[in-house]
């Protein structure tokens, strides 16, 4: 008698190996290596060639099919979704509904600017930067886009532009300064360098556009400007640093909502002296720089509103007075704003003005005598942005008192 023992589970029949999940290692194919055919009047040939070699499993039957180099993939340039805020922008059926967002950027060559910003127009550029206005794709919010012209490839440019960014968001928050909302660097598309972006306060026209459309400024309009720039270039120098590229161009009008919010903070807003009339911003801080410190770049400012003191020595920012280049900046642009025709760059009336030799026929003497001790040729004798704020002309009952004389003809254009 025997006795087999046995586990119908252990015995596997030839017809249930067939049926595993598993296949068979002999049953795997092998991908074949991809033959790329270079771009060119070939295209067809090889789109077509490479389609039929992927379906049937044979290599591309194109004459001039090269091998061992990856295919180059074409990429399409797509736009993000970019949803609509209907508490902003109204639609025709005015219904309230969020449009949902898919992702359609390859995350490979990602760019948070294009990425989360919808770039409208150019509002202006410089030597080395532009400037757009970008909407935010999410909330619809319209801000200013600053960037580089050329691409930073080297140590020094990054810095010049991390000094901005770093300059700027120091003297935050304050009525009179352009507001920075972000900064950042990301990889530049056009090849190994960096782009560099600052997210900033959306603002109207400079008092340098203005000056260009040949409208000609009130005197009350260009108190209320010496004012508030004041105001903001003594929290600039409180901090110990100097800005450097005080002129029209860097002088912006804020926006009505803008205007708004700060006359809504008249606390912190009472030193300032702002009056009902526009509020000027000052931005552009690529050349600040902290009293006594080392420079990021070489530039000196625009020379129209250079001080004579910056033309004789290079060691000016180490006298202890660099706060005044700033004054004598803020002067000369008065200057030029009620003079009604552009500073020189250079020649003998250039040197004149810093002299002190300044005329403005018609003109309020106690401001022409203001504009002097602000340009005065001894840096020692010029104001700090703190006196120039307690000057009568400069305080709200002093510049509202009518003790100015209405605004003459401005001088012609040749003058």
């Amino acid at each position: 008698m025997f006795r087999m023992d046995y586990e119908p589970s252990s015995m596997q029949l030839d017809d249930e190996v067939s049926r595993s999940p598993m296949p068979s290692p002999r049953a795997q194919k092998r991908p074949r290596p991809l033959k790329v055919l270079p771009s060119g009047g070939d295209e067809e040939c090889s789109s077509q060639s490479l389609s039929q070699s992927r379906s049937a499993g044979e290599p591309s039957t194109c004459s001039k099919a090269l091998s061992g180099r990856p295919p180059i993939p074409k990429l399409r340039e797509i736009q993000p979704p970019m949803p609509r805020n209907p508490y902003l922008v109204r639609a025709d059926d005015d219904s309230h509904v969020f449009q949902a967002s898919q992702s359609c950027l390859n995350r490979g060559n990602y760019s948070r600017f294009l990425w989360d910003y919808h770039q409208e127009v150019e509002l202006g550029h410089g030597n080395f930067s532009k400037v757009y206005r970008a909407v935010h794709r999410l909330t619809g919010v319209p801000f200013a886009i600053k960037t580089n012209r050329s691409p930073i490839t080297t140590l020094q440019a990054r810095n010049m532009w991390l000094n901005e960014m770093q300059a700027l968001a120091a003297v935050q928050h304050h009525p009179h300064i352009v507001g920075l909302y972000d900064a950042w660097f990301e990889p530049d598309v056009r090849g190994d360098a960096e782009q560099a972006y600052l997210k900033l306060e959306l603002c109207g026209d400079s008092l340098g556009g203005v000056f260009k459309r040949r409208v000609q400024l009130k005197e009350q309009e260009v108190l209320d400007m010496l004012r508030q720039i004041a105001s903001a270039l003594k929290r600039i120098h409180d901090l110990g640093m100097v800005h450097l590229d005080i002129k029209p161009d860097n002088i912006y009008i804020a926006l009505e909502s803008s205007q708004a919010n700060n006359n809504s903070c008249a606390a912190a807003c009472s030193s300032s002296g702002i009056s009902t009339g526009n509020v000027y911003k000052l931005g552009d801080f690529g050349l600040a720089i902290v009293q006594g410190g080392q420079r990021a770049g070489t530039s000196e400012g625009d020379s129209k509103y250079l001080a004579p003191e910056a033309l004789k020595s290079r060691d000016f920012l180490n006298s202890g007075l660099a706060d005044r280049l700033d004054i004598f900046a803020l002067g000369a642009s008065a200057y030029e704003l009620l003079r009604g025709s552009e500073l020189p760059k250079n020649g003998q009336v250039y040197h004149d003005i810093r002299a002190g030799k300044i005329f403005l026929p018609g003109s309020n003497q106690r401001l022409v005598g203001l504009l002097k001790k602000m340009m005065a040729p001894d840096p020692a004798q010029r104001p700090t942005a703190e006196q120039l704020l307690r000057s009568p002309l400069l305080t709200p009952a002093g510049s509202t008192g009518g003790q100015l004389q209405p605004q003459q003809s401005p001088l012609p254009l040749s003058q």
